[in-house]
This record gives structure tokens, C-alpha cells and sequence, in this order.
């Protein structure tokens, strides 16, 4: 077993500091969108876009719950 935290919000201060993390608040989102799965194919494109307006300061009411 590795020593290694396992990523959650309570570790993003423990990341290098080249990886890009939220600079919104999280907990203040809104559920917009209901994902059916969220496989690597919805998190490298939709997940992304939203992650990318969330961080210029838009689309809050547009977060992912997936299911």
C-alpha cells in the first residue's frame, strides 16, 4: 500500500504546484448538470469546459453530479 494521500479537497494544498486546481469555491456550487456516468471520455471534454468557466468566474449553477 502506498504512502501516497489519495486526492480530495482536504489534499489539493499538497499538490505540485504545476498542477492546475479550482480557484472557486466548491461547496458553493449548484448541481446543473446529472451525468450518466462519468467515464474519461465526459471528464476530458464536458467536465473540462465547466471546470475551465468555473475558474474564469462563470457557470456556478453548472456543476456535475454524476450518477
Amino acid at each position: 500500500m502506498s504512502n501516497t494521500p489519495l486526492l480530495s479537497t482536504a489534499t489539493l494544498d499538497r499538490l505540485p504546484a504545476n498542477v492546475e486546481c479550482p480557484n472557486y469555491d466548491r461547496a458553493a456550487l449548484r448541481t446543473g448538470i446529472v451525468h450518466f456516468g462519468v467515464g474519461a471520455f465526459h471528464r476530458s471534454h464536458q467536465a473540462l469546459a465547466i471546470d475551465r468557466l468555473m475558474n474564469a468566474g462563470e457557470a456556478f449553477d453548472w456543476a456535475i453530479t454524476g450518477v
